[in-house]
């Protein structure tokens, strides 16, 4: 039987500061674990590795937290381990995040040589109050420095997260920063994020939010500066191929198209989400709980669904119609769209929706995709709701 082709997803749960917006799995003040979590992860994919025989694994990403503050000889067991027990496609992608205050050019070279050929950078702003506001450490000095580093380390496939519609931002003073790193090393990244700030569920903003403290942007807003960011960037030569990401030269995040293709990607590491074979499963959050129970120091009886790893701490098959939803949710976030043709016949049930959203101009159906309008994208959320719930359509 002959698989697609698989992500790999790898967590590294290490920040040097956790920042308030901030609801991924990270924490600050245990870098102390380090070594035991590499012993863990190369134990999981150990695991996961007679599971993926047969398919060709074409994206790797390390994420976090901050893999960045990883040495480089870290980084190397992993990819050595990774190209010893699963088919790497020779011209994967291999991303590695980072953030400007641990960016080091002695890394940098490690990472390189180890195989890494994409690196992604958290700046989020170069405005040093809002910096501040989210819990940002470096400045905006250092923040073009470690470009520029990571440019004289023979990286030609750089993207820099970004982040608007903070509480109090100025369409002035979000420009002031996209200009900026326009104009990095002479010509800026090769892709750009440009994220929404969004105010997530149990997070120290969340609390400051609830009380009153701060103020959240004005939707209008937030949305005059995303249509200013599409414009800007599109006449700087980047294609906008899904509502936050833009793109120079090709180089779309190739592992994110698997997450928005609804496609499969095994993830190891403490808090990594996963979705292999039909089955999507997360891992333990803990650190400590996820070294213990790879390094068998708290084994359960046995992984859910019949996974390997017994780090895994719940699973669920997906069934037709959550497929179905996965899909159009993610995949109208992508400017190509979706192939209507493509999907079961049990995707009548969601058709109303659909051609409501095409009545209302959100949606337009061109040679047999589903694409979101420019309308669509700034409310993509309405027509998700729709989906989720198809009495609403």
């Amino acid at each position: 039987m002959t698989h697609a082709p698989i992500g790999l997803y790898i967590h590294v749960p290490f920040c040097t500061v956790k920042c308030s917006y901030c609801d991924f799995n990270s924490f600050a003040g245990i870098d102390n674990l380090q070594g035991e979590w590499l012993t863990a992860a190369l134990t999981e994919l150990s695991l996961w590795s007679p599971r993926l025989q047969g398919r060709a694994v074409s994206t790797v990403f390390v994420g976090g937290g901050t893999p960045s503050l990883l040495p480089g000889e870290s980084v190397q067991q992993l990819l050595d381990a990774i190209r010893d027990q699963v088919t790497l496609t020779s011209d994967a992608e291999i991303t590695l995040e980072a953030n400007p205050e641990s960016v080091e050019s002695s890394r940098l070279n490690s990472y390189r040589e180890s195989g890494v050929n994409r690196i992604s950078m958290g700046v989020q702003s170069l405005d040093s109050s809002e910096l501040v506001f989210l819990d940002r450490i470096h400045s905006a000095e250092r923040a073009e420095q470690a470009f520029a580093e990571i440019r004289d380390a023979g990286f030609n496939n750089v993207n820099l997260d970004l982040i608007y519609g903070l509480p109090g931002q100025s369409l002035e003073t979000w420009q002031s920063t996209l200009r900026q790193v326009l104009s990095w090393s002479g010509d800026g990244p090769d892709h750009i994020s440009c994220y929404a700030l969004t105010v997530e569920e149990g997070t120290p903003l969340a609390a400051r939010v609830a009380s009153g403290r701060v103020v959240e942007a004005d939707p209008d807003h937030v949305a005059e500066i995303a249509d200013w960011t599409a414009a800007l960037l599109a006449s700087a030569g980047y294609e906008q191929y899904e509502t936050s990401n833009y793109a120079r030269n090709d180089l779309a995040c190739q592992h994110n198209l698997i997450y928005w293709r609804n496609q499969e990607y095994a993830a190891i590491g403490p808090g990594a989400h996963g979705y292999v074979d039909g089955v999507r499963y997360h891992v333990v959050r803990s650190p400590r709980v996820y070294i213990d129970r790879l390094c068998g120091q708290s084994l359960p009886s046995r992984a859910p669904e019949g996974l390997p790893s017994p780090a895994i701490a719940g699973a669920e098959r997906v069934d037709a119609r959550e497929d179905i939803i996965d899909t159009l949710t993610s995949g109208l976030r992508l400017v190509e769209g979706v192939d209507e043709s493509s999907l079961p016949e049990t995707y009548t049930e969601f058709r109303p929706t659909l051609d409501w959203a095409v009545e209302q101009g959100l949606a337009e159906r061109t040679g047999g995709r589903l694409r979101l309008t420019k309308r669509g994208h700034a409310v993509a959320n309405e027509v998700f709701v729709r989906l989720l719930d198809p009495v609403l359509g």
